[in-house]
């Protein structure tokens, strides 16, 4: 009878624990099938509070990934880092919103112009829009903040596509 009270506390004391460390593990970090149209373009993600950073390196300027999401969820935010010289135009499509981007440089400065296409239209896509991306140019690479709009309504799969000013 002390032996079978003994093993009782033992998996109670075993429960308890499993569920304690449950409730306090962290989400599954998403993980994701990647692929690039051209061998030589490198793609790394790292995850940090919920951001995803996708660090995209194409030594030809021109290119593409497509993400697909094989494990967890879609992270909240992403931030992509694109190492171009110039963004001559950017592309975020998936099965719902394709939106496109480019960044111009002049004598005013930099000029970030995006448009949306929808049924079949494309028409330009403003600063309120909850499908508007922030784009940067940071010191070697742009970084393009995708909007939570983009990222709920992809489901699983979503491809960017890139293109380089200097050819």
């Amino acid at each position: 009878m002390k032996r079978f009270h003994l093993q009782a506390i033992l998996l109670s004391f075993l429960l308890i624990s499993c569920g304690g460390a449950s409730a306090g593990t962290q989400p599954e970090e998403p993980g994701f099938i990647v692929i690039t149209k051209n061998t030589d373009d490198q793609v790394d993600i790292q995850y940090e509070n919920g951001v995803a950073l996708i660090d995209i390196q194409s030594p030809t300027g021109i290119g593409s990934a497509t993400f697909e999401l094989e494990s967890g969820d879609m992270p909240g935010n992403m931030l992509l880092r694109l190492h171009l010289r110039g963004l001559e135009g950017f592309r975020l499509e998936s099965a719902q919103d394709q939106i496109s981007a480019s960044v111009s440089s002049g004598d005013a400065g930099e000029m970030n112009s995006q448009t949306i296409l929808s049924s079949g239209t494309e028409s330009p896509l403003l600063p309120g829009n909850p499908l508007w991306m922030d784009i940067q140019r940071e010191e070697g690479y742009f970084e393009v903040t995708v909007s939570q709009e983009f990222i709920q309504n992809a489901g699983k799969m979503f491809e960017i596509e890139w293109i380089d000013f200097y050819r």
